[in-house]
């Protein structure tokens, strides 16, 4: 089961637990101690999500070889989960109680040589730049609100089936 949408933590020097028996459904860092950190993270959490304080370390990719602290995500009504917006909600936390450690990878990533990786991922500048700035995860998701409705008006009248 995919947990975390892999572009939420592809672009930043967060483990999104591959290298374990539990990749994306883990996230962690060296520099992070779930028990300490477990009351903010919670806060987070709504009915459909709760989180477990772990410690991994990936047998491969990020943090290779290292002990990371995190969390264990939990999904516990798959139906009210907005995995998108759950992972929003961790790297604007990230951002705010880390700002020294956490970090957007550099480039280049993949067939991009000058933009961030993130933004290559999450297809623009837009929400890096809103997370930075602190911006509330409803004024985040009105930055595609209005290009998603138009994409879904113009779907709907090409679709074979209902």
């Amino acid at each position: 089961m995919v947990l975390i949408h892999r572009g939420h933590y592809k672009g930043t020097n967060i483990s999104e637990g591959r290298g374990t028996t539990l990749p994306f459904q883990l996230f962690g860092a060296p520099f992070l101690n779930p028990y300490k950190l477990l009351k903010p993270f919670m806060a987070i959490c709504d009915s459909s999500v709760t989180l477990r304080p772990v410690y991994f370390e990936p047998l491969a990719d990020k943090w290779q070889g290292r002990r990371c602290g995190g969390f264990h995500i939990h999904v516990l009504n798959g139906k009210g989960f907005r995995p998108f917006r759950f992972g929003l909600s961790i790297l604007r936390l990230l951002l705010e109680l880390f700002p020294e450690e956490f970090e957007w990878i550099p480039p280049p990533y993949e067939y991009e040589f000058r933009r961030l990786p993130i933004d290559v991922i999450l297809g623009s500048e837009r929400v890096r730049e809103a997370l930075e700035s602190g911006k509330s995860l409803e004024e985040i998701e009105g930055l595609w609100t209005d290009e998603l409705n138009e994409y879904l008006e113009r779907r709907d009248s090409c679709r074979l089936y209902t």
